[in-house]
């Protein structure tokens, strides 16, 4: 079937008919997506669904994120599940372009500070759930994977060019660049005899990516649907805890500091839920802070593409980093609770 740009009326006919459903009957564009093009599509028997073009993967990838989340569905843990095609395909491939039907997810976002800790600790069950029931459905992964670590001499270079870059020019946001350059280049200073070392970290396994508050759907107080598994890999499950305790958009509402109490209360009940070892969260919490130290890719998008989407990022990551270098000790204990 030909398939050109089209309205998103003709898109998502087509892409349904290649489902084996007829004609929608409403279709509203989903302005959120960054990587895919989204649909809100109603058939006429009342029936919702979610349609998104796949561009960010290939099909490879995209069925085996698509094998994962069925096997989720069935397992009885909030996960949609992608439909299939009469053909049994869940992509389904029109003029070229490739597509995926969920049925629509019920229930809205909860920003993570708003959570209570009973809350925050049940999301951490959940997501050792999900590890749990992804190493069952998913092929072997190794018990350790290597992991690697930006070297001093790597992060300093960066930072170099981008002071050169927010130097030359004269907006706000260059001045916050070049304050927030200078106290990491003295972080670094101050970390390079602590330096984590590469090598290979375990526990490991199949892990969602990108777990956050934003992809988190409620109902009635608990978690109905964890979206977005375009990040689906093997990881040590340490990494994927650590990284969502510690995102600035989850428990550090923006630009302020973490909310440690609730951090504690998610990786508690992740921990309880799995018997991950403290000593592997301490390890990957050591990384996790160097990494984000050395990184920016969001000047990236700034000075590369002329993008300032992400500009509030740099300035929320840039605040925890300095937030985190003075609190140190405490972040520690949050993220390896008893």
């Amino acid at each position: 079937m030909e398939m050109t740009g089209g309205t998103d009326e003709q898109i998502c006919a087509e892409a349904l008919a290649a489902f084996g459903l007829s004609a929608p009957a409403a279709v509203r564009p989903i302005p959120e997506g960054l990587m895919n093009r989204n649909w809100d599509i109603t058939t006429a028997d009342g029936t919702r669904y979610a349609l998104k073009e796949v561009l960010d993967v290939g099909p490879d990838t995209a069925r085996r994120q698509h094998a994962a989340t069925r096997a989720l569905a069935a397992a009885g843990l909030p996960v949609p599940a992608p439909q299939a095609t009469p053909e049994g395909d869940t992509l389904a491939t029109v003029g070229g372009r490739s597509y995926a039907l969920t049925p629509w997810a019920a229930g809205e976002m909860l920003p993570a500070r708003s959570w209570s800790r009973e809350q925050a600790a049940a999301v951490g069950v959940l997501l050792a759930e999900l590890h749990t029931e992804l190493a069952d459905a998913m092929p072997a992964a190794p018990r350790e994977v290597p992991v690697s670590v930006t070297s001093a001499a790597k992060a300093t270079a960066r930072f170099a060019d981008f002071r050169r870059q927010a130097a030359a020019g004269h907006a706000g946001f260059d001045a916050d660049v070049e304050r927030a350059l200078t106290e990491r280049e003295e972080l670094l200073d101050r970390w390079a005899g602590r330096l984590p070392q590469d090598g290979e970290r375990g526990p490991a396994g199949w892990c969602h990516g990108d777990f956050h508050d934003l992809n988190l759907l409620w109902e009635t107080g608990s978690v109905s649907a964890v979206l977005d598994w375009d990040r689906l890999g093997v990881r040590p499950y340490a990494d994927e805890v650590v990284r969502t305790a510690t995102l600035p958009v989850m428990f550090g509402a923006g630009e302020g500091p973490l909310d440690l109490e609730l951090v504690a209360a998610f990786v508690g009940g992740y921990r309880k839920a799995s018997g991950l070892p403290a000593e592997a969260l301490a390890e990957a919490a050591e990384r996790q802070r160097w990494e984000r130290l050395c990184d920016v890719w969001q000047l990236k998008v700034h000075y590369g593409k002329g993008d300032e989407s992400c500009d509030h990022l740099f300035r929320a990551a840039s605040a925890l980093v300095g937030w985190w270098a003075r609190h140190h000790r405490q972040v520690r204990d949050a993220l390896t609770p008893g």
